[in-house]
């Protein structure tokens, strides 16, 4: 008996270090390749999810920022409207004469002065020029608050820089009128240079 105790413990220990070694080798071979494969898909929807938070993020920012070109573009045209064109500026400079007799008055002087640059702090992509008018016309009041308003009723403005009224004739009631007038065009240039970050 005690002899059989022996080898009946060494076949115990053989099927224990078998059973253990099948444990063993079937977790590597099937169970340790999934859970890295399982873990390594954890790794990757973790990585997904965070990509796609923040590709989120920078489009809200980008649409915020679409939304702010698109304001500053239409307060940019509004503006715009607000000054001539070339072609604009020499047609009302060369029928400016014409404009005062429709109203009624006769002009006595006109002075066109040559255009200047007006600098624009901080940009380099806008062109804007001043070109000045120095006129003197006579007229009854009417006449002269008549061609006034017709100058400054149109959608580019034109600017009175300066305006001196004084009696001409006081039994017709006509008046002298000596006017400094402005107006102002704009080019927007393209710019074209890209500059490296």
């Amino acid at each position: 008996m005690l002899l059989k105790y022996p080898s009946c413990s060494k076949r115990n220990a053989m099927a224990a270090a078998i059973m253990f070694i099948c444990t063993f080798a079937a977790y590597n071979w099937f169970i340790k390749p999934h859970t890295q494969y399982l873990k390594a898909a954890q790794e990757y929807r973790a990585t997904i999810d965070s990509i796609e938070k923040k590709s989120e993020s920078i489009n809200k920012e980008l649409t915020k920022q679409q939304k702010k070109l698109e304001e500053l573009t239409c307060q940019l045209e509004l503006q715009k409207q607000s000054f001539f064109n070339a072609d604009q500026a020499k047609s009302f400079l060369t029928d400016i004469q014409s404009v005062a007799e429709k109203s009624g008055c006769l002009v006595v002087n006109l002075k066109l002065s040559p255009a200047r640059d007006v600098a624009v702090k901080g940009s380099n992509s806008l062109d804007i020029r001043q070109y000045q008018t120095n006129m003197s016309v006579t007229g009854n009041y009417g006449n002269i608050v008549k061609f006034l308003n017709t100058l400054q009723n149109r959608t580019a403005r034109v600017w009175v820089d300066s305006i001196n009224i004084s009696m001409k004739n006081a039994a017709s009631g006509y008046l002298s009128c000596d006017i400094a007038l402005s107006i102002y065009t704009l080019k927007v240039k393209e710019n074209t240079s890209v500059k490296d970050k």
